[in-house]
């Protein structure tokens, strides 16, 4: 995802770049094409880049194990400069060579991506997951309710329900 920055004017300049997952390198997850929308604001001292990203993953659901497809769309600027005294008011800026001639914003795009992925992977956010006691995925059956017999409570466990009851009373006092 390069963008072509000799003789350009000053002002706006907007961009739609498109590229493979697999040729930005990124994780097996991401399928189809990565679709950047690109605004590049020139001045005579900087250049400032926002860009929007679009993609398609398939993961796996943390709580019921099925498989799903999500879209990710992050977004992300960066500051080019073309002097260096100006990389000291912000670490996030990049200083370009005088002479340079393209950026490649491939990288970015790449970094954007694999960062904007959740930590918690849900195939929808009500999911209900597996049954505890049999496995069953509970999205596939009424309401998260599974149909299998309950399982029986080890008997050494009975004398704390007597405390729950306690507890229970003791607050109402």
């Amino acid at each position: 995802m390069k963008i072509n920055i000799s003789n350009l004017s000053q002002g706006t300049h907007e961009y739609e770049l498109s590229k493979s997952a697999v040729n930005l390198e990124l994780e097996q997850n991401f399928v189809g094409d990565v679709a950047a929308k690109v605004t590049l604001e020139k001045s005579s001292r900087q250049m400032l880049l926002r860009a929007g990203v679009t993609s398609h993953a398939n993961f796996q659901c943390d709580r019921c194990l099925d498989e799903f497809n999500q879209r990710i769309a992050p977004a992300f600027q960066t500051l080019y400069v073309w002097n260096d005294d100006e990389r000291a008011e912000n670490d996030d800026v990049r200083v370009l060579a005088p002479d340079m001639n393209i950026i490649d914003i491939s990288d970015d795009v790449r970094d954007a991506l694999v960062l904007a992925v959740p930590l918690k992977l849900l195939c929808k956010e009500e999911c209900f997951g597996l049954c505890p006691r049999c496995g069953k995925n509970l999205n596939h059956g009424a309401d998260g309710i599974c149909d299998c017999a309950p399982k029986e409570v080890d008997p050494r466990w009975n004398k704390l329900s007597g405390l729950v009851e306690v507890s229970i009373l003791t607050k109402k006092n």
